[in-house]
């Protein structure tokens, strides 16, 4: 008679996960280039942020597409050619420079968006004069967007800098 843990541990091997994490624990996982879901993302979020600072009485819409371009962004360099700061195993040259080249892009495409997107941000806050909340929602929008530039940028250059290498 098996008790309810030893039950509950064969329900979670049969869903395959935990020979997934074991797998992925070995530093062994797969870093693949992907090229278009960083340009999608980075469109839905730079469409939402000019529909955010666009449309000031309606700047939750430009937020939930913002929000949603955040939720693939945070995913994209867990499986992008970047390799994690914490990694030992299996780094090279290359990959060290290629990891410090594609955030130094990122630190300069930040850079110069941040001021840039404050400017405007001020701008329209002093010609359309919205509310308190509104413009609370327009700082975090901006916010976000470069949050999601911060996950997007690393992977979108260094997918598109690197050339993948079929696998044997």
């Amino acid at each position: 008679m098996k008790t309810i843990l030893q039950r509950l541990d064969d329900f979670a091997n049969l869903t395959g996960f935990p020979a997934w994490s074991k797998k992925m624990g070995d530093g062994a996982r797969p870093r693949r280039h992907l090229r278009w879901l960083p340009v999608f993302t980075l469109t839905l979020a730079t469409a939402g942020l000019v529909l955010a600072f666009a449309i000031p009485h309606r700047v939750w819409l430009g937020y939930i597409m913002l929000i949603a371009a955040n939720a693939v962004a945070m995913w994209l360099p867990l499986f992008g050619p970047v390799k994690p700061w914490g990694t030992l195993k299996g780094v090279d040259e290359r990959d060290r420079q290629l990891r410090r080249d594609a955030y130094f892009v990122t630190f300069a495409t930040i850079s110069a968006i941040a001021p840039f997107g404050l400017l405007l941000l001020i701008a329209l806050m002093l010609l359309n004069r919205p509310d308190l909340g509104t413009q609370a929602l327009a700082i975090s929008t901006l916010i976000f967007y470069l949050l999601v530039l911060w996950a997007t940028v690393p992977t979108l250059y260094a997918s598109w800098m690197t050339r993948p290498i079929d696998d044997e």
